[in-house]
């Protein structure tokens, strides 16, 4: 604006910094799908469009938008060259309602589309999903709201988002990135559920989600812990979804199968009760099935996010608790997740690619499969070596304190003792390495 163009801090002192220059681009962004179209928003109201590249220029301020607020983003959409996005800040001029303005027509039109976002909530950015039109992500003074319906209405969507201003936003792999004004960075991970949400979900019907196609990676997530420097990465994982209407009356079981059909991974979630445990415990052994009850997994009513970590069932152990965890990183390809809700099965599948840096290190698919082999084998040759320890325990503890033995029996539990110290570590600091401590080092997690 005209008036705006002085010199700042006149006639005393002039500002050093310039930090309170007005008629100032602030926000500036070219259409991604049409060559030239490019729109701005100045830090003193007007809303300009161009579609030569800059060449000629066109004022298309919203008529419903009142002067001088500051044009804090400007969003073209990603699916339609006609459609944009501003929203716009004037709580420094004591107005704190949100603005956030649609156009279908490049400007010669607008629509404000607000509705759900509290009138004292300053909306400093709008941005729309790339990979589902209509989906808007709106970052307030306080916080994130969402619209599935292309901002005809906006709920919270503030999850475990401390209260904050949220000054950008960006989609990036089905990744939500937000910054904020405590100079932090926030991301949600996989937004393949509400691509999903609105277009096939039923309320009133469990629904288990498409999993996004994922990068087979590994990275250290020691970062943060105990006071260990760096930071806190999530595990290597595959995002699973999942939708239920009511609490299920039966423990969830989610089975993993490979391309070749073939169940690598079988969990539960935890049971209720003894008896429901007793009873989710009996029926997977009559199929002959390794499984892990994983309390991750739940039943509740509501949405919920698992968290495959891309590895095969792991070797058995006399140990609930450890039982079948941390096996083998499963190889790239498709892979097949089947949720079974009280007696119905719903199935999802998904690809799990190469990560570039290994495959750019000369690591080919061929070497996956053949280290994924190898890791099987190592995993099916632990188990029986622990079996057998549990087992030689079990009959020792039978034997040992057993009265008037026969020189049979005596030389019996001899040998159980001999083969139960060939296969376990003795107590004591640092005791000689036997089978199974061996077995278990082959099993170590390579790193590719």
């Amino acid at each position: 604006e005209a008036d705006k163009q002085v010199i700042s801090g006149s006639p005393i002192t002039r500002d050093i910094t310039g930090e309170e220059f007005y008629s100032t681009i602030y926000a500036i962004r070219e259409s991604t799908l049409e060559k030239g179209l490019i729109w701005v928003g100045a830090n003193d109201g007007p809303v300009h469009v161009t579609r030569d590249g800059g060449q000629h220029w066109q004022r298309v301020d919203p008529k419903g938008l009142p002067g001088g607020g500051r044009v804090d983003a400007v969003e073209p959409s990603p699916h339609q060259a006609a459609k944009a996005y501003i929203s716009v800040l004037r709580y420094q001029l004591g107005d704190w309602q949100p603005y956030i303005f649609k156009t279908t027509d490049f400007g010669k039109s607008w629509k404000r589309i607000t509705k759900g976002i509290p009138a004292d909530y300053p909306v400093r950015v709008v941005r729309e999903d790339p990979d589902r039109e209509g989906l808007l992500y709106a970052g307030t003074e306080y916080g994130l709201f969402v619209s599935f319906d292309d901002g005809n209405q906006w709920q919270p969507f503030q999850q475990n988002l401390p209260v904050t201003p949220v000054t950008d936003l960006k989609v990036h792999r089905k990744d939500l990135v937000l910054s904020t004004m405590g100079r932090g960075f926030w991301i949600l991970d996989d937004l393949s559920a509400l691509h999903q949400s609105f277009d096939k979900m039923n309320a009133s019907e469990a629904m288990l989600f498409k999993p996004r196609d994922t990068y087979r990676y590994r990275y250290s997530t020691f970062g943060g812990i105990a006071g260990l420097p760096g930071p806190e990465y999530p595990r290597p994982s595959v995002i699973v979804d999942y939708y239920l209407p009511d609490k299920t009356n039966d423990p969830l079981q989610l089975e993993i199968f490979n391309g070749e059909n073939e169940l690598i991974r079988t969990l539960i979630s935890t049971p209720d009760s003894a008896q429901k445990k007793s009873e989710a415990y009996r029926n997977m052994a009559t199929n002959k099935i390794t499984y892990s009850v994983n309390e991750n997994l739940e039943n509740k009513k509501g949405h919920h996010r698992f968290l495959w970590d891309m590895r095969h069932t792991g070797a058995w152990d006399k140990s609930d608790n450890r039982r079948y965890q941390s096996g083998p990183v499963v190889s790239t390809g498709e892979y097949t997740f089947k949720l079974k809700v009280d007696g119905k099965i719903l199935e999802q599948s998904c690809q799990l690619l190469l990560d570039p840096r290994v495959a750019e290190s000369g690591v080919t698919l061929s070497d996956l499969k053949k280290q994924e082999t190898v890791s099987l084998q190592i995993i099916s040759l632990l188990s029986e070596a622990r079996k057998l320890a549990d087992n030689t325990e079990k009959e020792i503890k039978k034997w040992k304190d057993k009265t008037g033995m026969t020189e049979e029996e005596k030389a019996r539990l001899n040998k159980l003792k001999t083969l139960k110290n060939k296969l376990v570590n003795a107590n004591g600091a640092y005791p000689q390495n036997m089978f199974i401590s061996q077995v278990s080092y082959f099993n170590s997690p390579c790193r590719f």
